[in-house]
């Protein structure tokens, strides 16, 4: 099976808190939890069949976009590896 989302990743924040009379909540920051929710949605989308059960092996792969902040030399050597990732 394999699952492919057109999302940009986003990296996880630390959780929020606030106070709630006695209490305090925890809540992930808006950027983190929008994300999550995307995500979600678009995994319903791909996969409708019954929840998986048992062991599994899953394997990842992120691509992200080069950033502008990273040196020629180094943006160079990120669009080669991504040329070869896409072979």
């Amino acid at each position: 099976m394999k699952l492919v989302f057109d999302i940009e990743p986003v990296e996880q924040a630390r959780p929020r808190a606030t106070r709630m009379g006695r209490g305090i909540r925890l809540y992930d920051p808006k950027k983190v939890s929008v994300y999550k929710k995307q995500l979600a949605m678009m995994c319903k989308f791909q996969y409708k069949e019954q929840p998986l059960s048992g062991p599994l092996i899953v394997s990842l792969k992120f691509y992200r976009h080069i950033q502008s902040s990273i040196s020629k030399k180094r943006t160079r050597i990120a669009d080669r590896r991504s040329a070869q990732a896409h072979c």
